[in-house]
């Protein structure tokens, strides 16, 4: 008794700390943490360079971890130890998101985008004219219907061709009924103005998108 009452304190840290561990990568209904979320409102940045280098968030929910970790190795041994490791490691990072989307989330709010069932194709004709088709994948997890425009949101290197700079989406009105999963299916063709870009093609299979209502914008 004597040993739990002295590493008490030891273990409220450790499960605070690996709480907040947690917190620094947790996504809820965004396509980022909402601490990343949190520092953008307040006009910092969580990466090192634009969005790419270290990811300074990413970085102190790992230190967290691990101080965590061992503030509770006062008091269980290493088999749980490992058990606390894989449990934080394992959870998902939009938990909760669901839930909150199906029962209290309402409009574009209750909207899932399925990156990993979205993707972009697209090629150059013979007369230089770039054609392709894009396929969005979107859950309405409300009961009631939502109507919206989407548009392709991904951050390149300036001086590069950027592809999105052409994927007219906004055009589009959206509808999906409430509980409705669709895969919208999009075809695009544009004309390159630049000489520099005769012949381009390829696949965009990661990529963000900005729905966006009569009041309201929400990147996923």
């Amino acid at each position: 008794m004597d040993q739990k009452r002295q590493t008490r304190p030891f273990v409220i840290t450790g499960f605070v700390l690996l709480s907040l561990s947690f917190l620094f990568k947790w996504e809820f209904i965004y396509s980022e943490p909402a601490f990343d979320r949190l520092l953008s409102s307040l006009g910092l940045t969580a990466w090192s360079n634009g969005n790419n280098g270290l990811h300074y968030t990413g970085i102190i929910s790992i230190i967290l971890l691990i101080i965590g970790l061992f503030f509770l190795a006062k008091r269980y041994s290493g088999k749980m130890i490992f058990v606390f490791f894989l449990a934080l490691i394992l959870l998902p990072t939009n938990l909760f998101a669901n839930m909150y989307q199906s029962n209290f989330a309402n409009g574009i709010y209750a909207l899932e985008f399925q990156q990993d069932a979205s993707n972009c194709e697209y090629d150059t004709n013979s007369s230089g004219i770039v054609e392709g088709n894009c396929k969005i994948s979107i859950v309405n997890h409300s009961r009631d219907t939502v109507t919206f425009r989407v548009s392709i949101d991904q951050k390149l290197d300036p001086d590069s061709f950027n592809i999105t700079d052409i994927i007219n989406l906004k055009d589009h009105q959206l509808k999906l009924d409430g509980k409705e999963h669709r895969t919208f299916d999009f075809n695009f063709r544009h004309s390159l103005k630049s000489s520099k870009y005769q012949s381009i093609g390829g696949q965009l299979d990661i990529f963000n998108l900005k729905i966006t209502d009569d009041d309201n914008t929400i990147q996923l």
